[in-house]
């Protein structure tokens, strides 16, 4: 699964900008990726409340996404902890901000199966929705996911895909994805220039 990730992050840093000016506050960061009008974040979900979750409603203020899943044994989790960390690095400025977990495996990621996921941290708020929605809510952030059995398993199954931040400002723009692994000081730093 790593390979078939590492492989996609090439493929996407070869398609768009890959800023590698030096670290500081005002300016583009290591890992931080500026993104084209080809990327759009559209998308008409379901909430882990069981509210409706457009785009529309959260106009205004802007968004921090990932994509992943609740059976990730990995990979997402030490995401979510980076959301989390860089959250925290963020303050009170913290609250300007939606973090948002969109899942890639509406099998089983219910609005019940996020919550109990997300409790962790109830700043970050899960979406989930009919497959053809989030599918929908990928492509149009270019973001790749594809289901993987596992024939020795008793999951079934695992999810493959792409593991990246992605920043919406507060008009529903898609600016900028960030590197997963990037330190969350300095993912704070980046995205408070959006605040």
């Amino acid at each position: 699964m790593m390979m078939n990730q590492q492989r996609l992050w090439l493929a996407l840093a070869s398609t768009l900008s890959l800023t590698l000016a030096a670290c500081g506050d005002s300016g583009p960061v290591p890992g931080e990726i500026t993104l084209t009008d080809a990327f759009v974040a559209d998308f008409d979900l379901v909430d882990h409340n069981g509210e409706a979750a457009s785009d529309e409603r959260f106009e205004g203020k802007p968004m921090l996404i990932y994509f992943g899943f609740t059976h990730c044994p990995d990979v997402c989790p030490a995401s979510l902890s980076v959301m989390t960390a860089s959250l925290d690095a963020l303050g009170s400025k913290a609250d300007q901000i939606q973090p948002l977990f969109i899942t890639v495996d509406p099998e089983r990621d219910t609005p019940e199966a996020l919550r109990q996921h997300l409790s962790f941290d109830d700043r970050i708020l899960g979406l989930t929705g009919e497959a053809e929605a989030l599918e929908t809510a990928r492509k149009n952030l270019r973001m790749f996911a594809a289901k993987v059995p596992l024939d020795d398993s008793a999951l079934g199954y695992t999810m493959d895909h792409q593991s990246l931040f992605f920043l919406i400002d507060r008009q529903g723009n898609a600016v900028r994805a960030f590197d997963d692994g990037m330190d969350p000081r300095v993912l704070a730093r980046a995205v408070e220039r959006w605040l």
